[in-house]
């Protein structure tokens, strides 16, 4: 709870320096007291299981508290009071979710130490060695285009190839938290993590390294039962860097008129890495960083806009983006010209004159789900869709309570958690994540069963 206290107070503190007016700090303030109260609760009941709630409202710190406070160009326009107005909205999903999470998962138990695997904790890291090397191999084929011939499924290989790095990056996080994983094994950890995350990073998008880089952390946190400030840090830095060097690198890298690009050769690797680093210092040293890394993160903006237009200019939506759901969950192998999984955003940016359509294909502008249920419902959309939310996480959280490390409820709770952070995401895209990366983690648990598990160990060493 002293780490969490602490954090809270820090960020206080710092919203006081950083508020331009009391408006301002109401508004951070409100978010920030609801965004952290999944967290207390979570430790008070003795820290049951997999966090999934409380780290995701931990993440509506940076992309809705954080910039309340901001006079970026994104933000003029609006009154103070219109902000204060969209606080207490993402506040009112936040407390809604909440109580939802917290009905769900039911009352603490004495006992919630998670039990052992049964696993020879040996193989558990050379199996999530195994797991960083195909997720090395993945991203090289991407880079080198040699998933072409997959067409139209490149998405659905995708995300079982990020769902499996991902979970053994995890493993990587716990093995490391246990001291299972040290001497030569960890050299080969610290040098495949690093060479995978600039892999990711190559496409110049940073969240999928920055998703990577969460999984070991969590894994080890959960384990070491503390958090690795170092390693923190350094991330942070490296992130801050490359995200002050990202949009002169795209404008050079990405093809014209689209989102997408990057280097077509590994050998490219080493001097686009170092471009961007250089890039990035000479952008922050001469004060040109241009977007901070606040206000791309932020969805506050949407919150704004759709509390603005509707439904005084826009008629609600009445579900409209939710209705295409089930087009979406139809396999692609049996309808192969199915819509994107993005549909429901592009309608929203469409409806809201943010992009033609034109611009579908080269631009993407995320919603979010608070801002996607106000165009739908209102307010009744928002308390709606944070009670799902709430419920959902608090399932995933009760089911893995009890359950070993290497199990199917706790690599579902830490595949549902690294989908849900994103909270760019809409509602159909959530879904179809979700669903994909469960999927995924089956196959990572067949695989390890088969691979790592012995027969004799087979009955009762896994909690499925």
């Amino acid at each position: 709870m002293r780490p969490l206290a602490v954090g809270t107070v820090l960020l206080v503190l710092a919203g006081f320096v950083w508020a331009n007016s009391g408006e301002q700090l109401l508004a951070y303030l409100i978010v920030l007291t609801v965004a952290v109260l999944p967290s207390a609760l979570w430790i008070r009941m003795g820290t049951l299981g997999i966090p999934v709630f409380p780290m995701v409202a931990l993440v509506y710190i940076p992309y809705f508290a954080r910039p309340a406070l901001n006079d970026s160009d994104i933000l003029l326009g609006y009154s103070e009071w219109e902000i204060v107005v969209a606080a207490i909205a993402i506040a009112l999903f936040l407390l809604a979710a909440t109580v939802s999470w917290r009905l769900v998962l039911g009352r603490p138990q004495l006992q919630h130490r998670a039990p052992q695997d049964g696993v020879d904790p040996s193989r558990e890291v050379r199996f999530a060695l195994l797991g960083l090397l195909v997720g090395i191999i993945f991203h090289i084929g991407t880079i080198s285009g040699s998933f072409a011939w997959v067409g139209s499924f490149f998405g659905l290989v995708r995300i079982v190839a990020v769902t499996f790095v991902t979970v053994a990056l995890f493993l990587i996080g716990v093995t490391r938290g246990q001291g299972h994983l040290r001497g030569n094994p960890w050299a080969m950890a610290v040098i495949g993590t690093t060479l995978l995350i600039i892999l990711t990073w190559s496409s110049l998008f940073l969240v999928g390294g920055v998703v990577y880089i969460l999984a070991m952390l969590f894994g080890y946190v959960i384990a070491a039962r503390r958090v690795p400030w170092l390693v923190v840090g350094t991330a942070l830095i490296a992130v801050t860097v490359l995200h002050a060097g990202k949009a002169e690198m795209r404008e050079k890298y990405w093809e014209t008129g689209t989102n997408y690009g990057g280097i077509s050769s590994v050998m490219q690797l080493p001097g686009m890495a170092t471009e961007w680093v250089a890039n990035g210092i000479k952008a922050i040293a001469t004060n040109s960083v241009g977007q901070s890394a606040i206000e791309r993160t932020s969805l506050l903006q949407m919150v704004l806009r759709v509390q603005r237009e509707t439904p005084d200019h826009i008629d609600y939506l009445n579900g409209e983006t939710y209705a295409l759901l089930p087009s979406i969950l139809v396999p692609r192998f049996i309808e192969s010209d199915k819509p994107a999984s993005q549909v429901g955003m592009d309608l929203l940016n469409r409806r809201y004159g943010l992009i033609s359509v034109d611009e579908e294909s080269s631009t993407a502008i995320g919603w979010g789900l608070i801002a996607e249920a106000y165009a739908n419902y209102g307010y009744f959309g928002v308390i709606g869709i944070a009670l799902l939310v709430g419920g959902f996480c608090g399932k995933l959280e009760h089911w893995g309570k009890d359950a070993a490390i290497i199990s199917l409820p706790t690599l579902t709770g830490i595949a549902a958690t690294m989908v849900l952070i994103n909270i760019e995401l809409d509602f159909i895209q959530a879904c179809s994540t979700l669903l994909q990366s469960f999927a995924s983690v089956l196959i990572f648990l067949t695989t390890f069963r088969l691979f790592v598990v012995h027969r004799g160990e087979r009955t009762g060493s896994a909690n499925w």
